[in-house]
């Protein structure tokens, strides 16, 4: 079982995104220096069918890479949610931010959380306005732990 700090989770980066916008940034580059090329040689159309493609491939990237901002902005308030939570259940418990680990990156019920050495299963309200943690016991105690 994979259990969560709150530095993995604050410090949450996702390299998919960087690459995707290296790839646009370098697209647009490209385009813009074959468009150029096709503006100086207007008679050759390979420049003017390149410059075409380059920009249905950089609408398409840009396509996506919106439909991916969407749902990451959903993944990343859902993660500023659980390191609240982390926050409050470590001012609860009297420990250390970084001694409470969890075993999702996204608050919901059922969530195990690890502090110190004891497992606790968290049970939301309806609202997420409160939580209650029961005392629980893992049948595999082999975690790995992400700081």
């Amino acid at each position: 079982m994979n259990f969560y700090g709150i530095n993995f989770i604050e410090n949450q980066t996702n390299v998919n995104d960087y690459i995707k916008y290296g790839i646009i940034f370098l697209a647009i580059i490209f385009l813009i220096v074959v468009f150029s090329l096709y503006m100086r040689h207007r008679l050759q159309t390979k420049y003017r069918d390149l410059s075409i493609l380059l920009l249905l491939v950089l609408l398409f990237m840009m396509g996506v890479q919106y439909s991916d901002y969407s749902q990451n902005k959903s993944r990343y308030t859902q993660s500023s949610q659980m390191v609240a939570f982390i926050k409050e259940v470590a001012n609860e418990f009297n420990v250390a931010q970084r001694d409470v680990l969890v075993n999702s990156m996204q608050l919901t019920d059922g969530v195990v959380v690890k502090i110190d050495e004891a497992y606790y299963t968290v049970n939301l309200s309806m609202d997420q306005g409160s939580y209650r943690l029961s005392k629980t016991f893992l049948m595999n105690p082999q975690i790995i732990v992400n700081q």
